[in-house]
């Protein structure tokens, strides 16, 4: 689960409610509202009913977990937004949805998607589980996946500038030949002042 598509597509993504159909989908959706972790995550407190929560949620966040520490939620609580955590570790989080460890996060994105089809929230956000933060670094635990000037509250904004859509592309990968080109920004501190608006002039 870990690890997935982080380096070929970024690792959140945020989208409206699919009208009919959803075509290209590279994350988000389905879940069950964490908001009680075990100590070893750290405690999340609730205050509504996960079903409440997530009937009333405007933003839902969808997290792919499978051994992180998820108690970084707890940043991010806010009115209108729900947490739903699906989980393919050994370990599962207290509230999380336990899902068998096979497909990767798309497997658990597309699950949510298909199971909650009817009732997806008008914007939500697929992630991993892992604390977001900048920089790809190799895949390994740290890799927080968000680039440039990018934050993980950009994704939690509904609608941005009458958008159905946000979606930050950090890397291109062309197949079959595996030739692949990466945001400078995500990659290097130096160039994390590029416009996260914009791609860079020269690709």
């Amino acid at each position: 689960e870990r690890l997935a598509s982080g380096r070929h597509h970024p690792r959140q993504t945020a989208t409206r409610r699919p009208p009919a159909m959803i075509s290209g989908v590279c994350h988000h959706v389905a879940l069950i509202v964490l908001l009680v972790a075990p100590p070893a995550w750290g405690a999340i407190s609730l205050s509504k009913p996960k079903k409440q929560c997530r009937a009333t949620a405007v933003v839902e966040v969808v997290l792919a977990h499978y051994h992180e520490d998820i108690s970084w939620t707890t940043e991010y609580a806010a009115p209108g937004v729900c947490f739903t955590v699906y989980s393919k570790g050994e370990e599962t989080p207290v509230g999380a949805v336990r899902l068998p460890n096979l497909g990767r996060e798309s497997h658990t994105f597309l699950h949510h998607i298909v199971h909650n089809y009817d009732t997806l929230a008008p914007w939500t956000v697929f992630s991993q589980a892992v604390r977001p933060s900048w920089g790809f670094r190799g895949g390994v635990s740290s890799s927080g996946h968000l680039s440039d000037n990018v934050e993980f509250w950009d994704y939690l904004q509904p609608f941005p500038g009458r958008k159905d859509s946000y979606f930050v592309f950090s890397a291109a990968s062309h197949f079959p030949s595996g030739v692949q080109t990466s945001r400078a920004g995500i990659l290097f501190k130096a160039l994390r002042s590029r416009s996260k608006d914009s791609c860079p002039r020269d690709g």
